[in-house]
């Protein structure tokens, strides 16, 4: 019997600057206080002996009910309210049940299609990279064990941009797991899931939090049926992100921190309540943008950050730079920038692939606490002796 599957409607938002389209279930989308009920025959009831429960997280919840969990992305796509809803059923029992107003996976999952480098990342804590056999962008993978398994042909690698939609058929994955980076893409995606490939969102580039953002490992472990897991990895990182995170909150002396790099003549810098920010905040450094209430990134001009530059005690993520040279070939008067005179200038950039996969993008989704650590050496680097650098590097 083939699972009832919901209908799916797209209407446009605008997102950073791009026309793109939502995804709804419904014509209204469901009320985000309805029930689901289970519908289905006689037969043994499944309790599942696990769970995991969002702490830090703010875009899931997971609940355990008789033969399904339901999942519930709470805010797929920036500016959309809508809950997306999906039923994870046993597969053996997948044909018997019906979960009103979701959209069903059978799980475990035993391949995935991913579509973004964080979903590699959320795979390895899991110890589950085996299951990704698909991967678009691969180019921007870091991964030696993805990359290998590329190079043998025993993954499919597809282009960014347009998801090729004959491919994936044929490829009839388990799941395609998109990001709001795929959302442009969504008249392809509508027709995979009416040709009975299933589709879920993944927002964890929402989250506003490093442990936020990392929790999402536990929506993949409630499809692959490995919370127990889950609950024990993610604990250790919180764990130990939140004893740095008190090891700096004495602190008096916090650096006065600029990042990243003009583009086009205009510099984004991050707003007061965005993840990078919050990085920021726990490892102790000051920022010119704390009050700003924005989650995503400021505009600002080259002339507001030049005054600021001036005096700035360290300068982080300056683009793709790997040298003081980079980042004078962008515009000499870089050289005028107090933390370019006194040499404290640090990217993210030091774990990188030979095609420009970087792993601070990858495997730092779910491991805020080294980079937070690596942050905390930077600013204050007498509390971390010890420490060596692992997403990170001081730029000569």
């Amino acid at each position: 019997m083939k699972r009832t599957r919901l209908r799916f409607f797209f209407r446009p938002i605008l997102f950073g600057g791009w026309l793109i389209s939502s995804l709804l279930i419904g014509g209204c989308g469901p009320e985000k206080d309805a029930d689901p009920q289970s519908h289905s025959k006689n037969f043994e009831q499944v309790q599942f002996a696990d769970s995991v429960h969002a702490e830090y997280a703010e875009g899931f919840q997971i609940t355990y009910h008789e033969n399904y969990k339901l999942l519930e992305i709470l805010k797929p796509f920036q500016d959309q309210v809508d809950t997306l809803r999906y039923s994870l059923v046993p597969r053996n029992i997948a044909n018997e049940v019906e979960v009103e107003n979701t959209r069903e996976i059978p799980i475990p999952i035993n391949n995935l299609l991913a579509t973004s480098t964080t979903h590699i990342g959320l795979a390895k804590m899991l110890d589950a990279t085996d299951i990704i056999t698909g991967m678009v962008g691969a180019d921007y993978v870091y991964s030696e064990d993805i990359r290998n398994r590329l190079e043998k042909g025993e993954l499919v690698s597809l282009p960014q941009g347009e998801l090729n939609k004959e491919k994936i058929l044929s490829m009839d994955p388990d799941l395609l797991m998109i990001s709001g980076g795929q959302s442009s893409q969504f008249d392809n995606v509508k027709i995979l899931m009416d040709s009975d490939i299933d589709v879920m969102v993944n927002s964890e580039w929402l989250e506003t939090t490093p442990l936020g953002k990392a929790e999402w490992v536990k929506v993949l472990a409630a499809l692959l049926n490995k919370e127990s897991l889950a609950n024990e990895k993610f604990s250790a990182v919180a764990k130990q992100y939140n004893r740095l995170k008190f090891k700096v909150s004495g602190v008096n002396d916090k650096p006065l921190v600029i990042n990243n790099m003009p583009y086009k003549g205009a510099w984004f810098v991050s707003g007061g309540e965005s993840f990078t920010a919050q990085f920021l905040r726990d490892a102790g450094a000051d920022y010119p943008w704390f009050s700003s209430d924005e989650t995503g990134g400021l505009r600002k001009s080259f002339e507001v950050i030049y005054e600021i530059g001036l005096q700035a005690d360290i300068w982080i993520n300056p683009g793709a730079a790997n040298s003081k040279e980079d980042i004078l070939a962008k515009d000499s008067r870089f050289k005028d920038f107090k933390p370019f005179q006194t040499g404290q200038i640090y990217n993210n950039n030091k774990r990188m692939s030979s095609s420009g996969g970087n792993d601070f993008w990858e495997s730092g989704v779910v491991h805020p606490e080294i980079i937070l650590a690596d942050l905390i050496k930077i600013f204050h680097p007498q509390l971390l002796p010890d420490h060596q650098f692992h997403y990170y590097q001081k730029i000569d």
